[in-house]
């Protein structure tokens, strides 16, 4: 099943369906923590000169291809032996498309904005550390670490969301969760996993 509220991209090409699933593992594989940063900025920029369109289609390649678990270049396309563009069924548009998608939903999370944001939220980074978001999620969702590796930031900040809402005053214990928040939570993720044909301890 492909979960497309936690950011899956299913492809169908020739009988057969593929998913894209933009994890947090998926993440890494486009490079180090500064080098998903800026191919998040290359992707999501708008570029008119031709050499910076070709950068950015190269990357939006990469993240296509990290998103996967099989060869896509059937699909996709491919660069050859001498770095030229194999066109195959997708289009030029269609994988600036995806890639974009699969960014928001890896990187950022496809979440509404926050009513009251916290000041620290608007902190730059250079850097995209998703070690630390698994730890995050290991710690406060009670999965395990194949479990938060396999999450999407969508799924993450939902999840976290759920158990951690915002607070609606600054009185002490107002941003306890309540046992109601909690068991939500654990609702949410156990779905997730059902759907997912994945035993849920």
């Amino acid at each position: 099943m492909i979960l497309t509220d936690i950011g899956e991209i299913g492809v169908h090409y020739k009988g057969n369906t593929y998913i894209l699933r933009p994890s947090l593992y998926a993440m890494t594989q486009i490079g180090d923590k500064k080098e998903i940063l800026l191919s998040y900025a290359i992707v999501m920029s708008e570029f008119t000169d031709k050499k910076s369109k070709w950068r950015q289609f190269n990357e939006a390649l990469a993240v296509i291809n990290s998103c996967s678990e099989v060869d896509l270049s059937e699909v996709f396309g491919y660069l050859n032996d001498k770095c030229k563009y194999v066109k195959k069924a997708a289009n030029y548009t269609d994988v600036i498309a995806i890639a974009r998608s699969l960014l928001k939903h890896g990187i950022t999370g496809a979440q509404e904005p926050l009513k009251n944001k916290e000041p620290d939220q608007s902190t730059y980074t250079n850097e995209f550390k998703a070690s630390e978001h698994v730890s995050l999620a290991m710690a406060h969702l009670g999965v395990t670490e194949k479990e938060a590796w396999n999450m999407t930031m969508t799924s993450l900040v939902g999840a976290m969301r759920a158990k951690f809402p915002e607070p609606e005053s600054n009185e002490p214990g107002s941003k306890a969760p309540t046992k109601e928040q909690h068991e939500a939570t654990m609702e949410w993720f156990e779905k997730i996993q059902r759907k997912r044909g994945q035993k849920v301890h």
